[in-house]
């Protein structure tokens, strides 16, 4: 792991290797060095470090892997592989960028990258990629094709779980979990948030005996152990189960026994706000429409008791809960107030391309085909690219009927294509 910290610090200094050991050591002697067959000498360490504006110590323990470095890591993935919400803030600045061990160095990076992400700060994500973690995730971004420090590779599996979760990638996901599986004591609280996730995964990728297998498996393993506060997360994966397989009362049972268990868990608040949006979801699309409405009018008065940060950081939500809601009812007028609120408070990404997606709704609505087409043709490379096939599916019917109206008979027979494959990939 030497070599690579100081290429990431030659890189950063802009010093190419031949200046870097210029008058000290010949390129081939030093590249054995890198390669670690042969130790790096502390007068070398001491005149390269100066070079790179770094102590020697920085070198000299770069590959550090003793029992009091591979604790501390352990220690910092422990810390931060809980829900970011309920994290301190304070607790997470504390943590030092910079450490002699790489390994530290880059769980700690990795961590604080799923932490900024959960919170949707990405500006802060952004810098840590930027200024940092491209560099290493380049070279050791691979955990199956690199031997890593145990917890160095914990970190970075958790790591893309949580990456190809956001990017709704639910095979590579289930590759990542079933890895970092193998390396977490069975019954810990890591290992209980893995079989959530993993219970997500078959879900997504449509392997619903083993989805049913896995919540049956930790429930007994819960009540066995009365690991209660872990009751209501378990509900909340198995209703979307439920769903899938069509079994709507027994989705929406779960989430009631969900809310019930909250009193043992820690993380109450973030877990109610599951609860509350696979509530909403779920009716919304079973046709439950007034259910759907009066469900988010009690959200909204739940989050009258959270911070003024939280309630502004929920608001966008709450306004895709409604266009979707006036969408489904064709309430042309309602969907028209709704997308204008959420075009003037959306943050994320999937936001305001959620608020382009009905200004296309509202544009074919009207018979506004040139509006309608702009609009969906802005948003549709965002769903093609996350695979939200319930978005696809409008748009792709949209696009493929307005096409042929206008004869394009080329795209109007590429957009059905889409379709079709879409269809059949779903059934």
């Amino acid at each position: 792991m030497l070599k690579e910290r100081i290429e990431f610090l030659s890189k950063r200094k802009q010093i190419s290797r031949k200046d870097l050991v210029e008058g000290l050591i010949t390129q081939a002697h030093f590249a054995n060095i890198l390669a670690e067959r042969y130790p790096l000498p502390e007068d070398l360490a001491e005149s390269i470090a100066s070079r790179l504006g770094v102590s020697a110590s920085y070198l000299l323990r770069a590959n550090a892997q003793d029992e009091q470095t591979m604790a501390r890591a352990e220690q910092i993935f422990a810390q931060m592989c809980v829900p970011a919400t309920i994290i301190p803030e304070e607790s997470v600045h504390a943590l030092k960028d910079r450490h002699d061990s790489l390994t530290v160095e880059l769980t700690t990076a990795l961590m604080k990258a799923v932490y900024y992400q959960q919170l949707n700060d990405a500006a802060a994500h952004e810098y840590i990629h930027t200024s940092y973690l491209n560099f290493y995730l380049e070279r050791l971004g691979r955990p199956d094709d690199v031997q890593l420090p145990r917890p160095l590779s914990k970190a970075l599996l958790f790591y893309k779980i949580q990456y190809y979760r956001s990017k709704l990638a639910f095979v590579d996901v289930l590759t990542h979990v079933t890895r970092l599986s193998s390396l977490t004591e069975p019954g810990s609280e890591l290992w209980l948030s893995i079989q959530n996730i993993q219970m997500e995964a078959y879900i997504q990728t449509r392997q619903y005996e083993a989805a049913k297998s896995t919540f049956e498996q930790t429930m007994k393993y819960v009540y066995d152990h009365r690991l209660f506060h872990r009751l209501s997360g378990l509900y909340v994966a198995y209703s979307g189960y439920c769903f899938t397989m069509g079994l709507v009362q027994e989705a929406l049972s779960a989430l009631s026994m969900a809310e019930a268990n909250l009193v043992y868990a820690g993380n109450s608040g973030e877990l109610m706000t599951a609860i509350a949006n696979n509530r909403i979801v779920m009716l919304t699309m079973s046709g439950e429409l007034d259910q759907a409405e009066e469900e988010i009018k009690r959200f909204e008065s739940l989050l009258g008791a959270e911070t003024e940060e939280t309630q502004q950081a929920m608001k966008p939500l709450l306004w895709v809960y409604r266009c979707e809601v006036a969408t489904a009812r064709k309430s042309w007028g309602m969907l028209a107030q709704g997308v204008h609120q959420l075009l003037s408070c959306a943050v994320t990404e999937d936001q305001q391309m959620s608020a382009v997606f009905y200004q296309s709704q509202l544009a074919l609505a009207h018979g506004e085909q040139d509006l309608f087409l702009t609009h969906a043709q802005a948003c549709l490379p965002y769903f093609e690219s996350i695979q939200q096939s319930m978005r696809l599916e409008t748009l792709y019917e949209g696009l493929a009927v307005v096409s042929e109206d206008q004869r394009r008979y080329k795209e109007a027979a590429a957009y059905y294509r889409k379709l079709v494959y879409l269809l059949r990939r779903s059934s």
